[in-house]
């Protein structure tokens, strides 16, 4: 007996110095759920299909735009999260946009592949106008010459992959030509086979001038004709602007057990209209839209509340989230941490804090859940690109979902941004790396940093090199 006793207590003894496997803990167990879920119940790509078809493109201000709203709104109260609801905010302008042809007149006659910008106004009826080259820009400081008065100006434009920049140059080389007596602008598409692009960042609330995308190929011939004499455009652009509106943004909670703070998670519903806006950004509203949809299903209580926001207006000047901050500037302290998407549906890398090195260690800490999506590195990287701009004005803690982009840029606000073009794999991925995030952010311990002041605000602009875009998009208010 002495010595099989003897065996047992040496067995024991040699299990209890092994090491022991962990047990999984209730958050690991939560996130394998909400993981599982993102990816295998295909609720973001069958709500982006009803935005996409039965809505399509949803400029701000118009009746797509605001059914945009009510269809996030009642998917949301669908999934039984009682807390949705809209709230609206003043539009200074409403836009239309018209048809907008061009063609070569003189020396031979050519139709021209050509789209308007948003938030610009039309022509006054057909005109016909002589064609100037201006080339590249230079500084703002450089004159304008006089030709310019009266034509069409061919101007390039190419954002050189610092889009904040590049639209600050657009509006004040647009400024400068009208006061220069231009008619309109031609700005080269950077698109490929004769795609046009638009946009407003920096026309918002009307534009000096009509500003035209004009296809590269169409750039081109027009430069080749210039080059041998004069050249003359008939243009007809016919957009509007009705009268000031009202958007709504849409606000949903899954309330924490200590709902005194909470994280959010964004993304913006607007799109423009050549196409269904389904990569920008139909796919983020999806993602985090499921996201919350999923907290419900999956009866997942944080710690602190996580809050879902739909933007409106972002194409414009990110109108819906400067109006969320304005409403909500009460509670903005309460605010741990804020999420926003608008990216596309491409392969995930992590997240850009916009400059602030204060949250970069702690940040990498709670990203760690998301190493498995390949999407925890953080990007210390700043830009205005899309509604995190509001954010990191307002001083909060701001991360932007960063992406391989594919060819993200090439579809950007083109007639191709449509549902099948986007990857229904990655459409999950990025749910399950909203949803987590938020998790991950909502149960933290500590808060990943503190609001800044207004005077640190303004060093921060300064020291990320987004000072001046700054003061071209909010004139003489401050950071509050």
């Amino acid at each position: 007996m002495s010595v099989l006793l003897a065996l047992v207590i040496s067995a024991a003894l040699a299990q209890a110095t092994q090491p022991q496997a962990q047990s999984p803990t209730q958050a690991d167990e939560d996130i394998a759920r909400i993981v599982g879920f993102s990816m295998t119940r295909g609720g973001a790509l069958a709500f982006l299909e009803t935005l996409s078809d039965t809505i399509g493109g949803r400029i701000t201000g118009t009746p797509e735009d605001r059914a945009a709203a009510e269809l996030i709104l009642k998917t949301l109260k669908d999934a039984g999260i009682d807390s949705a609801h809209l709230e609206e905010y003043d539009l200074t302008s409403t836009w239309r946009h018209g048809p907008a042809t061009g063609e070569v007149v003189t020396p031979v006659k050519r139709a021209l592949i050509i789209g308007s910008y948003g938030w610009v106004p039309g022509t006054p009826g057909p005109i016909e106008v002589p064609v100037t080259d201006f080339g590249p820009i230079g500084s703002d400081r450089d004159p304008i010459p006089a030709r310019v008065r009266g034509a069409a100006v061919i101007v390039d434009l190419r954002s050189g992959g610092s889009s904040s920049a590049y639209v600050g140059a657009r509006a004040i080389i647009a400024r400068r030509l009208a006061q220069a007596g231009a008619s309109a602008m031609f700005i080269v598409s950077d698109k490929p086979d004769r795609m046009v692009y638009t946009s407003a960042f920096g026309f918002y609330p009307r534009a000096p001038l009509p500003v035209i995308s004009i296809a590269s190929e169409d750039a081109a011939f027009l430069r080749r004709l210039l080059a041998h004499g004069d050249v003359k455009v008939r243009l007809d652009v016919q957009n509007s602007f009705p009268v000031p509106g009202k958007e709504r943004n849409v606000v949903a909670d899954i309330k924490g057990s200590d709902p005194s703070e909470m994280v959010l998670l964004c993304a913006h519903f607007d799109s423009w209209d050549p196409a269904q806006g389904a990569n920008d950004n139909g796919a983020g509203v999806a993602a985090v839209l499921e996201a919350a949809r999923i907290f419900k299903l999956l009866g997942i209580q944080p710690r602190h509340t996580i809050r879902f926001v739909f933007f409106s207006g972002e194409e414009q000047l990110s109108n819906g989230s400067r109006a969320y901050v304005e409403q909500h500037k009460y509670e903005l302290d309460k605010i741990r941490a804020v999420f926003n998407i608008d990216s596309g549906a491409h392969p995930p890398l992590g997240f850009a804090i916009h400059g602030r090195q204060d949250m970069e260690a702690i940040s990498k800490t709670l990203l760690k859940p998301l190493a498995p999506l390949g999407a925890d590195h953080v990007f210390l990287d700043a830009d205005f690109d899309s509604d995190q701009e509001t954010f990191i004005v307002a001083g909060l803690p701001i991360y932007s979902l960063r992406v391989d982009p594919g060819d993200y840029d090439t579809r950007h606000h083109t007639i191709i941004d449509t549902f099948e073009r986007v990857d229904p794999r990655m459409l999950a991925i990025h749910t399950a790396v909203m949803a987590v995030a938020g998790y991950s952010f909502a149960n933290a311990d500590q808060r990943p940093g503190r609001r800044l002041s207004p005077a640190e605000v303004q060093e921060l602009l300064k020291r990320t090199g987004l000072e001046q875009l700054y003061q071209l998009e909010y004139s003489a208010e401050k950071p509050h």
